[in-house]
């Protein structure tokens, strides 16, 4: 019967009979004796009892008592001391208890068994040093080079690979520990000579602490210290170049807010001595709020620039602020925002309600069938001013001793007459704190249109009295204009008579007064017409209007070709020309001849921009120079058609009748439908792909590269040039 004991080996709580005791403490005293002249005997001994407990706990499987026998195992793999032999504890054991070999031998790489960070040859953390002893690698200096170049190739992804490591791994502590990085055997003679070696490297850099740093002794170890010294240095230039960037970059926008804030300073001085004058005129205020509302402006703008330069000063210069100075502006700031958002209110009062004051013409002494409109010279001594420009040689704005003139927004509109007299109203809008103060600033402008003769009289400018105010004044000349009745603008007033396209007749093809100085409009029964601008069909008529549908009714030849505008000219005898009408719908027009025969004696030539369909029942046309996505044309009775055009996606033909057809150009798709007599002749038309419909006596010849299908019935004949696969079916007959 044996004691049973509670140890604790090496950190591991056991228990243990008494013949396995005695037997365990027999073997540690041995080997005390055996370390007891090492530096390191205390750790020694130590890391050998917890390789001894961690040994036999492994071997217990599900038993809690350690016996003998269990003890006589882990020793035996352990070793003896007297395995070994004398007093030499550096030696590596050959035999098969030692398990494997040390650095000194000729084998360069092992596997290991864990992985550990080895601090104690780190240059960082220990990560490379401590893979490379996982992989077997003598030296850690091509894992430290597998990194960097890794580091490079992947654009510094490896450097948080690298921490990341650094973090999860956990360092080599112990003898065991580092023995087990580098997958040696955890025996008594290994961790003897790895705490003894531990205690030399721990020796030599205490030794070498705050001397100069020897050179390494290999080549390799010299490359790896000038690598990391490089980086270290190159890192280092990296974080110093981007500080003095960033420095750089914050001088240059306190130089351009000084800068700024300079010439916003000038510019304000020189905006007010020059625009002093007028500044009663357009404040919504009084003289003293007016002067007050500028410098509140001012504080507004200026604050937050100076607090921007203080800053950088801080940030760059480390100068202090005193404490006053920012509470002073901080003060003035949220003042002058207190005061801006209470003088608001009252300035967008003196704009928030609309005076009108009307005044009618008298036109008694117009005695003809043409009112004729003129500027008057302007109050600035000039006789005519460009709306859409701004004249900066006089500013549109004098100041005299009558007050502020200024050009004025000005509008003319031209209305049919309720009778058959001419009727002219200056209307004169303005703005006000009230309906009646609106009026009142409206009827205190000094202005007057002037009727003498057949001509009316416009002024282009007017005058705010001085002592009154600028309050978005603008004139509004309506004039109404006698059915049958004519009105001319000159040029230097016609580009204020935006007349709305209601006023004008669908016939007036875009001749708009605003457009066409000079001319003459009479106002008919749907609108205004330009009664001396060309008409469709004489020579210089353009038209701001495109067409691209187009039907052709009548004997006449016809002419359609690409251009970047829409022209019509009709040539022929005046008695068959006055035969064609000119029917407008949307984007198709209609020329016809309502059954009537011009004898072949008329041409009508059109351009147009784009062409998307022809229909046609007679007489000649051609098209020339269209390329266009799809395209049709549709032909009938003796319509002859020559066509020069391209057609990328879908070209749709449909013939009847005697009408024939002659293309020439290039597409990928057509689609063709034949009856009656047609003739269709596309050999010089070329299509990837094409679909024939033929009936009756109609004939067809195409060209096609890639696929065609023929359906045809009757006597009708189709023929395909090209080489394409050409796939026939007889067309079934109603």
């Amino acid at each position: 019967m044996n004691k049973i004991l509670n140890i604790n080996l090496g950190g591991y709580a056991l228990t243990i009979d008494d013949d396995a005791y005695e037997y365990l403490s027999s073997y540690l005293e041995s080997i005390r004796k055996r370390f007891r002249e090492s530096e390191g005997r205390d750790e020694i001994i130590g890391d050998i009892e917890g390789r001894l407990g961690e040994v036999i706990t492994g071997s217990m499987g599900s038993r809690t008592i350690v016996m003998l026998p269990d003890v006589e195992a882990a020793v035996a793999l352990m070793g003896k001391p007297e395995d070994f032999g004398g007093e030499d504890t550096t030696t590596t054991s050959g035999s098969a208890q030692s398990g494997g070999t040390w650095k000194g031998k000729s084998s360069s790489i092992k596997t290991g068994k864990r992985l550990f960070r080895d601090e104690e040859d780190a240059v960082v953390a220990g990560v490379c040093s401590g893979l490379a002893a996982y992989f077997g690698m003598n030296d850690p200096l091509w894992m430290r080079l597998i990194f960097v170049l890794l580091g490079f190739a992947s654009f510094g992804f490896w450097a948080p690979a690298y921490v990341l490591m650094w973090i999860l791994v956990p360092p080599a502590k112990t003898a065991v520990d580092r023995l087990a990085m580098r997958g040696e055997p955890a025996n008594m003679d290994n961790i003897a000579r790895e705490v003894e070696e531990g205690f030399d490297r721990i020796g030599k850099k205490v030794n070498d602490m705050g001397t100069q740093a020897k050179k390494n002794s290999s080549n390799a170890q010299q490359v790896v210290s000038t690598g990391v010294t490089a980086i270290g240095q190159i890192f280092g230039f990296t974080l110093r170049f981007i500080a003095k960037f960033a420095a750089l970059i914050a001088i240059l926008i306190g130089i351009a807010l000084v800068l700024g804030l300079g010439a916003g300073w000038i510019g304000s001085i020189m905006a007010l001595m020059v625009g002093a004058p007028y500044v009663e005129y357009f404040s919504p205020y009084s003289s003293g709020w007016t002067w007050f509302a500028i410098v509140n402006i001012f504080f507004l703008l200026a604050i937050p620039a100076v607090g921007l330069i203080l800053f950088f000063s801080r940030l760059l210069f480390k100068t202090r602020t005193p404490g006053w100075v920012t509470g002073t502006l901080t003060t003035l700031f949220i003042l002058s925002v207190i005061a801006a958002f209470s003088m608001l209110p009252f300035g967008i009062k003196e704009y928030s309600q609309t005076g009108t004051v009307s005044k009618e013409i008298d036109l008694s002494s117009l005695r003809s069938d043409t009112m004729r409109v003129e500027a008057i010279e302007d109050l600035l001594g000039q006789r005519y001013h460009n709306v859409n420009e701004f004249n900066f040689d006089d500013d549109g704005v004098h100041l005299s001793e009558e007050g502020m003139q200024m050009r004025c927004p000005l509008e003319i509109r031209v209305f049919p007459s309720k009778d058959d007299q001419y009727h002219v109203t200056q209307i004169i809008k303005s703005q006000g704190s009230s309906s009646l103060n609106a009026q009142e600033n409206a009827d205190k402008v000094a202005y007057s249109t002037v009727f003498a003769g057949n001509t009316l009289q416009v002024p282009t400018s007017y005058t705010v009295a001085k002592g009154e105010k600028w309050r978005g004044q603008r004139i509004r000349i309506n004039i109404e204009v006698p059915k049958g009745k004519f009105i001319t603008f000159k040029e230097n007033i016609h580009e204020y008579a935006g007349a709305d396209l209601d006023e004008y007749d669908d016939e007036n093809e875009s001749n708009y007064i605003s457009r066409r100085p000079g001319k003459v409009f009479r106002m008919g029964t749907r609108g205004l017409v330009c009664a001396d601008c060309p008409n469709m069909g004489d020579k210089g008529y353009r038209s701001d209007r495109n067409y691209e549908r187009f039907i052709l009714e009548g004997d006449f030849e016809t002419e359609i070709r690409k251009g970047d505008d829409f022209r019509v000219e009709i040539e022929g005898p005046q008695e068959e020309k006055d035969k064609i009408q000119k029917i407008q719908t949307g984007e198709k027009i209609t020329f016809t001849t309502g059954g009537k025969s011009t004898n072949g004696r008329v041409k009508i030539f059109i351009q147009t921009p784009t062409f998307t369909s022809l229909n046609a029942d007679s007489g000649t046309i051609t098209l020339r120079g269209f390329d266009e996505g799809v395209a049709n044309i549709t032909a009938s009775g003796n319509a002859k058609i020559k066509g020069y055009l391209d057609v990328s996606q879908d070209f749709k033909l449909a013939l009847s009748g005697k009408a024939a057809v002659e293309l020439t150009g290039n597409g990928d798709d057509m689609e063709v439908s034949l009856s009656d007599d047609a003739v269709l002749e596309a050999t010089n038309w070329t299509a990837d792909r094409v679909e024939v419909s033929a009936a009756d006596n109609a004939k067809a010849r195409l060209f096609a590269r890639e696929d065609a299908l023929v359906l045809s019935t009757g006597q009708s004949s189709v023929r395909v040039d090209g080489g394409a696969n050409v796939r026939k079916k007889e067309k079934e007959e109603n």
